[in-house]
């Protein structure tokens, strides 16, 4: 307690110091906690569950109604707090990207509707947030879950144990300029495009490991790791130092949606661990506006952008860490200790 009460106050004066891993997660309790605090009863039931509920497990990101508290049910301050515990899981630039994603639901929504038959499934409200566990005790998660969206992090001890599945998607991905809005996820394509110019034309050819890409990524909801195969393209070890440097930048764009001091966490744990086996995958065309799909995969996770369904203009995005999606053995082992479970 005596932590989040000093982390609390370093939040509320603005102070500078560059924080910890530690102190995001004491910051992400003690947010968690104000943003339930906010809520009435009957707000608070949807909102928080026990952390042996089966959401805490689960993950999708259709259009749909997903447990806990939709922002469409919250006032405006409610939501700024809500926000405030994306905040503490999200860098800026994965915040912006997020709500901008949110933000495509509008889009949508004119683009779907029919004179007579509004398409309300398109809803930048039915973005849930859920929490699973005792934020206070230090064992909860926190689940931002929508269309294209499902974010989540796992505390245990006190400790963050996974962020993983994370999953991003845009539709369209191309935003047409009568909307006035960027691509979400133009940079995602744009780095992987610019690697694939730096290759030679037999590095090329060992890179897209097949001319037609998936129609979606492999590591989708209810997937195991194993669902993705072996790894397949060309490998770091086989890149010169440039193409070396412009794939480590696209991987860093990926990881760089997670605040700050995990994302360095992250790409310090991928260093020690996978780089001897990292490879970069393409299939599909290389033409743009065709479809396509590439991979980034270590041997402990992977991440996949599949940019195929709507003439290639709906991109899926998903990062899944094979140890410790959802908590992995730590989640089971605290959930066999405590809850007999």
């Amino acid at each position: 307690m005596r932590r989040l009460l000093f982390v609390a106050s370093l939040i509320l004066a603005g102070c500078a110091l560059p924080p910890t891993v530690d102190d995001v997660t004491a910051e992400l309790a003690w947010m968690t906690q104000r943003f339930l605090g906010k809520l009435s009863d009957e707000q608070r039931a949807l909102a928080q569950r026990s952390l042996t509920d089966g959401e805490a497990v689960k993950w999708h990101f259709v259009p749909g109604r997903y447990a806990g508290v939709e922002m469409s049910a919250l006032d405006h301050g409610q939501r700024e707090a809500a926000h405030d515990v994306l905040r503490t899981m999200l860098s800026a630039s994965g915040f912006a990207k997020s709500m901008a994603i949110v933000d495509l639901e509008r889009v949508l929504f004119e683009r779907d509707s029919r004179p007579g038959k509004p398409a309300s499934h398109r809803d930048p409200g039915r973005y849930a947030l859920l929490i699973c566990g005792d934020p206070g005790a230090g064992d909860f998660s926190v689940r931002f879950q929508g269309h294209h969206l499902s974010l989540r992090m796992m505390v245990i001890g006190g400790v963050l144990v996974a962020h993983t599945p994370h999953f991003l998607g845009t539709n369209p991905h191309r935003v047409p300029a009568r909307w006035a809005r960027t691509a979400p996820l133009g940079r995602e394509e744009d780095l992987a495009r610019e690697l694939l110019a730096m290759l030679t034309p037999a590095q090329l050819a060992t890179a897209v490991f097949d001319d037609v890409a998936p129609n979606d990524v492999l590591l989708g909801p209810g997937k195991a790791p194993t669902a993705i195969g072996p790894r397949q393209g060309l490998a770091w070890g086989d890149m010169l130092d440039d193409q070396r440097e412009k794939l480590w930048e696209l991987l860093e764009l990926h990881v760089g949606a997670l605040r700050g001091p995990i994302a360095a966490q992250e790409l310090s744990r991928i260093r020690a661990r996978d780089m001897d086996s990292l490879v970069f995958g393409w299939a599909g065309s290389t033409e743009e506006g065709k479809g396509h799909y590439y991979r980034i995969h270590g041997e402990r996770f992977a991440v996949e952008y599949d940019c195929t369904q709507n003439n290639a203009d709906h991109v899926h995005v998903v990062w899944r860490d094979f140890d410790r999606d959802m908590g992995g053995d730590v989640l089971r082992d605290h959930l066999r200790a405590h809850h007999g479970s």
